[in-house]
């Protein structure tokens, strides 16, 4: 194996791993405390939800085929499903961790970086908005040249998450 392969290899598990990390910091929490913070913060104001597919679509006919798709890519790179919904960030982030430039490139800017744009706008005050930011800053250093396509309004547009 040449060199530049082994460098390759390692420059992917990197990646994977990065991606893995920020999504176990938003995975539901055991501690009772952070339990409440996180209920509080993504799962009572939908403007700060995780499903990315939410932000997107709201509650129309398209979210559930992205939840389909999101479904499909999740099963065909083996990543195992929790309790979320498929388009949910803690998902999504080893999904295109996993997935070729290209596919990865088309989810994060058509999909994961309008959405999360959206929570950055809505979640204040909170000590989820500094890993929130991270996601952002890590996707738009991964696909700096991604296509964005501007994310249509949700039905409901909640107050701030603080």
């Amino acid at each position: 194996m040449s060199g530049g392969g082994v460098r390759s290899q390692e420059s992917e598990a990197r990646r994977k791993s990065a991606y893995s990390e920020l999504a176990d910091q938003l995975k539901y929490p055991d501690d009772p405390v952070r339990q409440e913070l996180y209920v509080q913060t993504f799962e009572f104001n939908p403007a700060c939800t995780l499903e990315i597919g939410w932000h997107l679509f709201g509650e129309n006919y398209e979210r559930g085929e992205f939840l389909v798709r999101m479904r499909e890519q999740l099963r065909r790179h083996r990543i195992p499903e929790s309790t979320e919904l498929p388009d949910h960030l803690t998902h999504l982030l080893p999904l295109i961790a996993c997935m070729d430039h290209d596919e990865a490139t088309q989810l994060a800017g058509e999909f994961i970086l309008p959405a999360i744009a959206k929570i950055r706008s809505a979640i204040h005050d909170n000590p989820y908005e500094q890993v929130i930011a991270r996601i952002a800053e890590k996707l738009e250093a991964d696909f700096p040249d991604a296509p964005r396509r501007p994310a249509q309004l949700p039905i409901f547009q909640e107050a701030a998450c603080e």
